[in-house]
């Protein structure tokens, strides 16, 4: 194979669709996903290896002055990090905030990963803000139970939140205080300041 080498013709293959399905990053995809089922199907939640002999393959704080091949850099995922990892598709695994997804989250982690989109702004993901938007409105639903025009009044307009999503329980945690002390706050200076204060109402 020879060693790795590198270009920007060679970063640019990196970051392209590959244009045939017996391409080298068309297999390694195909041998990445069959490797991942292969996985889930065991019953075995995880191998007997211990966390030290785990963490002498993560070793290394230097980052590595040579290039490597997408290929062999993949084999190394699957060997050193997917081989020993926690089995939570399996019927015996009993863990704390984990358990299996349903199972067609895997095609759909690649459509996430696939469209990379970004949230934060519109240029940037246009349907899965509103889908997003969507989202929190039928959760805030489910809670609050607000009339339709509450919902066609808030739901996609730029002036309001229903929500936020979160990336995990402690940032939520955050948030929800932030929130909180910012209404609280605003109601404060209500009362001690008679001047007008123009706010984006946020309802939680």
């Amino acid at each position: 194979m020879g060693e790795a080498q590198v270009s920007l013709e060679h970063l640019f293959r990196v970051f392209t669709k590959p244009e045939h399905k017996d391409s080298k990053l068309a297999q390694i995809e195909q041998h990445l996903s069959d490797n991942i089922l292969d996985f889930l199907s065991q019953h075995v939640v995880t191998k007997k290896t211990s966390l030290e002999e785990i963490e002498k393959d993560f070793s290394d704080s230097k980052v590595p002055e040579s290039p490597e091949f997408v290929s062999t850099h993949a084999e190394s995922l699957l060997d050193k990090l997917v081989a020993h990892s926690v089995n939570t598709y399996s019927p015996t695994f009993i863990g704390h905030m984990t358990s299996a997804l349903p199972y067609f989250h895997l095609p759909l982690s690649k459509l996430m990963v696939g469209l990379n989109q970004n949230l934060v702004k519109i240029e940037t993901s246009k349907a899965f803000t509103p889908l997003e938007r969507q989202v929190l409105g039928m959760m805030h639903n489910l809670v609050y139970d607000q009339p339709q025009s509450f919902y066609d009044n808030h739901l996609h307009s730029a002036a309001h939140s229903l929500g936020a999503f979160c990336s995990g329980g402690t940032i939520a945690n955050i948030t929800a205080l932030w929130v909180a002390r910012n209404k609280g706050f605003l109601a404060w200076q209500k009362q001690v300041l008679p001047l007008p204060i123009v706010t984006t109402t946020l309802t939680i």
